[in-house]
């Protein structure tokens, strides 16, 4: 089927939704099942995404224990620690973002994880990171990469919001629903702690929460 009416269903319904008039979950629901293919197929679109998480993830924790890093994003990054917060994410963003046309959507949605969990930080010390920190803000990445896409998706529907304080709003009310679902997923596959994870096996555990999120989302009527 054409991607114009595949994504049909979805966009009328966010239009909808955006006007104030409709629902977000009865848009979620079209945009899981007919949009995107369903669970077997939405979440294969996020590859780079769930390489980038599995690196951010293995390299804040390897930077935790003192390592440097370079297993992950190729390069050492122990001089990151006394640096500002804003240039150590610049850095880890630019090292992990990969090299293709999801780049800056990766680099975007590190440097918001990081800062969002990490709010009264000014220096990064990597040693003060807790096992929480560190998951907290691979749920955070990986919501907003599901969030940004998502918008994209949207495309021309937002339109429909009568002015930007309702668009505003709307925005707000998707972030949190997905937030809410990615937590949801991805805290129950790492409620053990980080314990030895891979990075494969972190990047296996994200595509199986997206699934988990595409599964529940069918079920919105």
């Amino acid at each position: 089927m054409p991607e114009g009416q595949r994504f049909r269903p979805f966009r009328t319904e966010f239009g909808r939704y955006a006007a104030g008039d409709g629902s977000l979950r009865t848009a979620l629901g079209h945009y899981a099942r007919t949009a995107t293919g369903g669970a077997a197929y939405g979440p294969r679109r996020f590859g780079p995404a769930y390489t980038a998480g599995g690196g951010l993830f293995g390299l804040l924790g390897d930077l935790r224990a003192g390592g440097d890093g370079s297993a992950f994003a190729g390069i050492d990054l122990s001089g990151l620690a006394g640096r500002t917060l804003g240039y150590a994410i610049q850095e880890i963003a630019r090292a992990l973002a990969p090299a293709n046309g999801d780049a800056d959507k990766v680099a975007v949605a590190i440097r918001e994880a990081v800062a969002e969990v990490l709010p009264d930080v000014e220096i990064f010390d990597p040693a003060t990171l807790t096992p929480d920190d560190i998951i907290a803000i691979l749920i955070e990445f990986l919501a907003r990469i599901l969030f940004q896409q998502v918008t994209d998706d949207a495309g021309s529907a937002w339109n429909r919001a009568p002015d930007d304080e309702r668009s505003a709003m709307a925005e707000g009310e998707l972030f949190d629903l997905i937030k809410v679902a990615v937590d949801k997923h991805v805290g129950a596959r790492l409620a053990d702690g980080m314990g030895q994870l891979s990075r494969q096996q972190v990047e296996r555990l994200q595509r199986a929460a997206m699934e988990d999120v595409w599964r529940e989302w069918e079920a919105y009527e």
